[in-house]
């Protein structure tokens, strides 16, 4: 999971949607070759290999307060690394001034996604199974570091995850990336992220390399003493391939 952006939510944010329950499982025994081809695959692609429009919409709820927020930005790899991230609007305004200036601000630290990060994702043990539908699921009981991020503060420790595996492509590929967290975790002393959980997913494209289609989560916590929840859907569009 990627680099969540302070602008997206007051409390916490994630770029990720609720895990779906999975079905009975059986043991799959060609996994060792699967995750070996996987992870192979996955080092092919960088954030280098697509341009995209990214739209964050993020909904915050605290007691009877809501508040809902769009934010939409674009990444360009094509461009000078210091023009690479572009801030579009804000709930179907142009931005301002400030915002502008806060947004260059934080990019430095915005991380683009890309597939490339499902063969870091395996740098910790992981078993398989086959689910109702047929598909190989890698389960990873512990995360890697910086694998979960929010609001600047690493989740990962306190998280699991599932890697759902596609092969009707032809190219086996993970397209579906899950993570729980497993127990409460305290945030820059004054937040506390009670239950997490999230997802991602990808889609082939014609150059043999996936790209982000959509993330969702849902986070529940508290700030200073007040309970909330955040849900946080990013959805890709103009996905374009960059040559280099």
């Amino acid at each position: 999971m990627d680099v969540l952006d302070p602008m997206i939510s007051r409390f916490f944010l994630a770029l990720v949607a609720l895990i779906p329950p999975v079905a009975s499982f059986a043991a799959d025994p060609g996994a060792d070759a699967l995750k070996a081809r996987l992870i192979a695959h996955a080092r092919t692609v960088t954030p280098e290999d697509y341009a995209y429009t990214r739209t964050i919409r993020t909904e915050s709820t605290e007691g009877n307060k809501k508040e809902e927020r769009v934010i939409v930005d674009r990444w360009d790899p094509a461009k000078p690394h210091d023009q690479r991230w572009t801030l579009v609007s804000i709930n179907g305004q142009p931005p301002t001034a400030d915002q502008l200036k806060n947004y260059a601000r934080e990019s430095p630290k915005r991380r683009a996604v890309h597939y490339g990060r499902v063969a870091e994702y395996f740098g910790k043990p992981a078993t398989s199974a086959t689910d109702a539908k047929g598909r190989t699921v890698f389960r990873l009981a512990s995360l890697p570091k910086d694998t979960v991020v929010a609001s600047g503060s690493d989740i990962s420790a306190n998280a699991t995850g599932e890697l759902v595996v596609e092969t009707n492509s032809g190219t086996p590929f993970v397209d579906e990336v899950r993570f729980v967290s497993t127990t409460s975790t305290r945030v820059k002393l004054v937040a506390v992220i009670e239950r997490f959980e999230a997802v991602n997913r990808y889609k082939m494209m014609p150059n043999g390399k996936p790209a982000p289609v959509e993330s969702s989560s849902e986070m529940n916590g508290s700030m200073m003493g007040k309970q909330g929840i955040v849900r946080t859907k990013v959805s890709y569009s103009d996905v374009r391939a960059v040559g280099r």
